[in-house]
């Protein structure tokens, strides 16, 4: 895509083409818009917020990957993501109110199968509190990750903010 620049510098037109051919035209980056001031370098702005949008997602991934859970010498994995969340709480409140029981509960046994096991109220206590504490690592991690990229400025540079959070090969323009 190309944009078309007026002698003011200013963005007149957005075409669906790769070509340049003429004087006025110039290669399109995901920060140029319609009517805002033609630049082929990428504003602070812009750029933390794409380290910001990957911090994230790398955030996600901590937050919701699988937790593996020794009990009574058998390692089980957990999944953790806000549905599998919902879930575990539906079969662990019970226990949790009576302090006591037993509830059945889909668990990985490996890395390729899963199956319902029967686990006690110690047993789900120990994975909450195992799930609870490395989850708020995740959330601890990002606010962390975060609050550096919002304090890098223009005199700091964008290389700033992948010394904060490497993210290089992730886009390419």
């Amino acid at each position: 895509m190309i944009c078309v620049v007026d002698d003011k510098n200013q963005i007149i037109n957005i075409i669906n083409t790769d070509h340049i051919s003429a004087e006025n035209e110039r290669k399109l980056y995901p920060w140029c818009a319609l009517w805002g001031d033609y630049t082929d370098f990428e504003p602070l702005e812009y750029a933390r917020q794409r380290y910001l949008t990957a911090a994230g997602a790398e955030f996600a991934k901590r937050r919701d990957e699988v937790r593996w859970v020794e009990i009574d010498g058998i390692t089980y994995g957990f999944d953790c993501g806000g549905d599998d969340i919902t879930n575990f709480m539906a079969a662990y409140s019970p226990l949790m109110v009576a302090q006591n029981g037993e509830t059945g509960y889909k668990v990985w046994l490996n890395k390729e199968k899963k199956d319902l096991v029967v686990l006690n109220y110690a047993s789900m206590q120990k994975v909450y509190d195992t799930v609870r504490r490395s989850q708020m690592d995740a959330y601890v991690w990002y606010e962390d990750i975060k609050s550096k990229l919002l304090a890098v400025n223009e005199e700091d540079g964008k290389e700033k903010l992948e010394e904060i959070f490497p993210i290089r090969g992730y886009y390419d323009w």
